[in-house]
């Protein structure tokens, strides 16, 4: 069983472990930096060896992204679970900046741990 600081700090770092860059690099961006989400689902943005050029991200990616819908932009985090290492996802909704959507990352994480905690707990 994992304590609450222990449930944070855990939270922290799925979420850094999931980012392609630090997370004061990616505080730099905007929305329109990240890789986007189309509407099928598959995500792009820019190559790892050139950032000029566009390409499609596997299933196995992590990081944060965006998608548009409707004029309204949302951001998702895409991270492995700490439980089955699947890749899952969470929506992080609109957000203020990247900073924000990084913040919003970790609570939705620490969430989800405290949530799969307290099962275990009760098991």
């Amino acid at each position: 069983m994992m304590t609450p600081s222990q449930i944070a700090a855990a939270a922290v770092e799925i979420v850094r472990s999931a980012l392609p860059y630090s997370s004061e690099l990616l505080e730099q961006c905007t929305s329109l930096e990240l890789p986007h989400i189309m509407a099928n689902g598959d995500i792009y943005g820019p190559a790892p060896d050139n950032a000029a050029a566009f390409m499609q991200y596997g299933a196995d990616w992590t990081g944060l992204a965006v998608s548009s819908r409707c004029g309204g932009t949302s951001y998702w985090l895409y991270y492995r679970c700490q439980l089955t290492q699947e890749r899952a996802m969470a929506c992080l909704g609109p957000q203020q900046s990247v900073g924000a959507a990084i913040e919003a990352a970790v609570q939705h994480v620490r969430a989800d741990l405290e949530y799969w905690n307290s099962k275990r707990a009760a098991a």
